[in-house]
Order: structure tokens, then sequence, then C-alpha cells
């Protein structure tokens, strides 16, 4: 009995003595990156599943990021999956507000929750993770509940240490989002299970639909226009060839027409044939020209 006690003893200081990873302050223009990073793995239908996102999402956001911020140091743990579930703590809590919506409502144009101050102190008695954001800008939440709304429709909520270690550690598995959060300066609250609406995953699914459909109109919309310009150069180039034809006809029929004309011998017709031959309009006035007017014209040229 004195052997466990020590063991647990010693197992509780080591863990209170672990060294923490050092903190980062995540910039506005680092949020937005990550919640780009985000809505691109939902609507690329690879990453994103009712139950949260497949196993190595925050790689995946990681090299997505380090593409839209080069060199900014941000890596899958703990950065971006400490901030992914305080981003995801808050967005569902908002979402839980909205959706009780007795006293509270969403300000769509400051993007902040509205509600009497005794009202909320009420809800955050028994929703801890709610702290805070009464009145507090919460700018990406549109696009954030895109990505953690269904999680919380399905009735998923925060899991253990346990939990987060064996879901990492199996690629077939599927990871929802809330766990053991790491250090960060932006102090993450923590999070009950509650079940909310089913609503916003009925608004994400037509979200998606919405923006696919945006896609596909995107898709034709250029289509139509790349068969446009190229049947403008089609006739452009079939005009082209036509003209070309006719004037190739007139020229083999130049030395005929000149040895129509009175007056002109054979070295007249060969001469007045290497003055004409090269300039298309010259070919053109002969043809176009009567006959009595040919013969003046053919002279004037020779001489």
């Amino acid at each position: 009995m004195d052997l466990q006690a020590n063991s647990r003893s010693s197992t509780a200081r080591s863990g209170r003595n672990k060294e923490k990873q050092p903190s980062h302050t995540w910039t506005p223009i680092e949020d937005v990156a990550l919640v780009e990073a985000l809505t691109e793995l939902c609507v690329s239908g690879v990453w994103k599943v009712d139950n949260g996102f497949k196993a190595g999402y925050l790689g995946q956001l990681e090299k997505i990021i380090e593409q839209k911020l080069p060199n900014c140091g941000l890596k899958a743990n703990p950065h971006i999956e400490s901030r992914v579930k305080t981003l995801k703590k808050q967005t569902l809590a908002i979402s839980d507000m909205i959706a009780d919506s007795s006293g509270f409502s969403w300000d769509h144009e400051n993007k902040m929750v509205v509600c009497e101050k005794q009202v909320y102190d009420d809800w955050v008695k028994v929703h801890k993770e709610a702290k805070g954001l009464r009145l507090k800008p919460f700018i990406h939440y549109d696009s954030l509940v895109e990505a953690f709304g269904r999680d919380r429709a399905n009735g998923l909520g925060a899991e253990g240490p346990a939990e987060a270690d064996e879901d990492v550690n199996n690629d077939n598995e599927f990871v929802d989002l809330e766990g053991p959060a790491e250090a960060e300066n932006i102090v993450p609250t923590p999070a009950t299970r509650t079940t909310s609406s089913a609503s916003n995953s009925t608004r994400t699914r037509k979200r998606a639909r919405d923006a696919y459909a945006q896609c596909l109109g995107d898709m034709a919309s250029t289509l139509r226009s790349f068969v446009d310009v190229t049947k403008t150069h089609l006739e452009t180039m079939k005009e082209v060839l036509l003209n070309d034809h006719a004037a190739s006809t007139k020229r083999g029929k130049l030395v005929e027409e000149l040895m129509k004309i009175e007056g002109l011998n054979d070295y007249d017709v060969l001469e007045a044939t290497a003055i004409i031959i090269g300039d298309d309009s010259k070919i053109e006035l002969l043809f176009s020209l009567p006959d009595n007017l040919k013969s003046q014209w053919i002279h004037k040229l020779l001489n």
C-alpha cells in the first residue's frame, strides 16, 4: 500500500513539474490564416466529417498556414492545436447561447452576442465556457460555426486526455477537436457536454451546398466566356482564310485577265504582272475596274 501511495505521489509531482510548452500570442493575421485553412479543409470534402476532422488534419493546417504566412513558425502542436481548441470552445459557446434564444441575440453587424447582463450572468453560472463572450466581437463566427457547428449538433463535447491521445495515434479514426488545451496567452475556458439544436448542422450543409453551387456557377461562366472568345477567334480566322483564298484565286487569274486587255503585248503582260502580283490592293482594283478603265490604268502603270 505504501509503495502504491508513493508511486501515485511521484507521478503527481512529475506531472506538476512537467515543463510547459512556450506560449504564443496569436495575431489577427494568424487567426485569419487559420480560419481560412479550416474553411479549405471543410470544403475540400476530404478532411471534414460529421464528428470533427480526420486524424492528421493539424499537420495539414500547418502546411496551409505556412503557405499563407511563410516562416511564421506556427506548428501543429502546440500552437495550432491549442488555438483550434480555444476557437472551437468559444464558437460552440456562442452557438449554444444563440440557440437557447432566451434573451440572447446575435449582432450580425458587430459579430457579437447581445443580451442583458443579468441574463448573461445567470447563463455563465451553468455554462462556464461562455465566460467573457458577452459583447465581445467574434468576427470569424460565421466561418467557424461551419467548421465546428456540426460537432455540437451531434452532441459532442470535451474529451479527456486519454481520448485525445487515442485519437491522435490512430490514423484510421476521426478526431474531435476538443481535448486538453496547450498553453497559450489567450486563456481557454473549459467546455461542457451540452446539446443544442440540430439547426447548426442543417445550416452547415446548406452553406456547403451553396458554396459548391457557386463554384459550379463560376466554372460554367468561365467556360462560356472561353467558348465565346474561341468562337470569335474562329470566325476571324475563317474570314482571313476566305479573304486569302479569294486573293489567291485572283492572283492565279491575273495573267489571264491582263491578256484580255487590248494593246498589251506579251512583254507588257509580264511587266504588269510583276508590278501587280505582290500588291493585293492592285489586284482587287484590276478585277473591279470596267474593261475601258483597266486598259488606261495598266498603261499608266507601265509608263
